[in-house]
């Protein structure tokens, strides 16, 4: 298990703030810390959580799984294993949302 960039909890709180607002732009300041490398081993942590990062130099794609302790991994977006996580989570969020709006 390895950390493959100096990713912040502040780099995925402010990510998730801009994806909930909707406010996000090219024009934005643009956070100094990021993923400028990205590992292809699988975590053995528990994963809760995920970011996109798109490729913007020097940060590079990836995706940012958080887990259980909090650490933050940067990881290849297009290996098998990280799509399938992904897909897991999203699917887990989906449903968390649905359960929600059901009692509305």
């Amino acid at each position: 298990m390895t950390t493959c960039g100096p990713v912040t909890k502040s780099l995925l709180l402010l990510a998730v703030v801009v994806a909930l607002t909707g406010q996000g732009s090219a024009a934005a300041e643009k956070v100094s810390e990021c993923c400028t490398t990205v590992s292809t081993k699988q975590i053995t942590e528990t994963i809760v959580d995920y970011m996109v990062q798109k490729k913007n130099l020097p940060c590079v794609n990836a995706i940012i799984f958080q887990t259980e302790s909090g650490r933050l991994y940067c990881c290849k977006h297009n290996e098998p294993w990280v799509m399938k996580k992904v897909r897991q989570l999203w699917a887990k969020k989906r449903a968390a949302l649905a359960s929600a709006t059901a009692f509305l």
